[in-house]
């Protein structure tokens, strides 16, 4: 015992706390993507719901527009306990502003896999699909992590195809017959 029992211990605890250190910094990157996928989530939601809004307005009699407004205000009361109230004019015209200008140099992020996994022919990884993003939107910060979040919730929610050669994970669009294919299977 060439070292004391207390620098040994010492030791032990520093090589712990390190350890730990890094498991913290890997769970914050992680919560902090998954949040940035749900406020890109949230963003894109909040814009269908304008446009939703704007559809049933231009399609209903002013009359019968109000009468749908309550069933929508458990979701989020905020918005809707003054949208009642603006159902005329003034809330198209105040809403259609911010949706048409980041709407159209920026589409969503789940709206841009799905388009760039669309054009590609062959399955792709979440890095090929990030620097694709990157390249064909350069204003836009875009990590790894929060495409991969992205493309694992197009997979949950069957837009999405996972394949797994070794330790590589891969995606592909889900084909138009459904999620049940067999080559999903064959890819493995």
């Amino acid at each position: 015992m060439s070292e004391s029992p207390g620098t040994e211990l010492a030791s032990e605890y520093s090589a712990r706390i390190a350890r730990d250190l890094e498991v913290n910094a890997q769970e914050q990157d992680r919560l902090a993507t998954e949040i940035a996928a749900l406020e890109e989530q949230l963003r894109a939601v909040r814009e269908n719901r304008v446009v939703l809004e704007r559809l049933q307005q231009a399609l209903t009699p002013q009359s019968s527009v109000s009468a749908p407004a309550p069933a929508p205000a458990a979701a989020d009361a905020d918005t809707d306990a003054v949208v009642p109230h603006q159902r005329t004019e003034p809330t198209p015209n105040r809403r259609a502003v911010p949706k048409q200008g980041p709407a159209e140099p920026k589409p969503s992020l789940v709206e841009a896999v799905h388009a760039y996994l669309a054009e590609q022919g062959e399955p792709r990884s979440a890095t090929d699909v990030a620097e694709a993003i990157r390249a064909a939107q350069p204003g836009r910060t875009i990590k790894t992590t929060v495409i991969r979040t992205t493309l694992e919730n197009l997979v949950a929610r069957n837009r999405a195809r996972r394949t797994k050669q070794g330790r590589a994970v891969f995606y592909t669009l889900s084909s138009p017959d459904g999620p049940d294919t067999p080559e999903a299977g064959a890819e493995a």
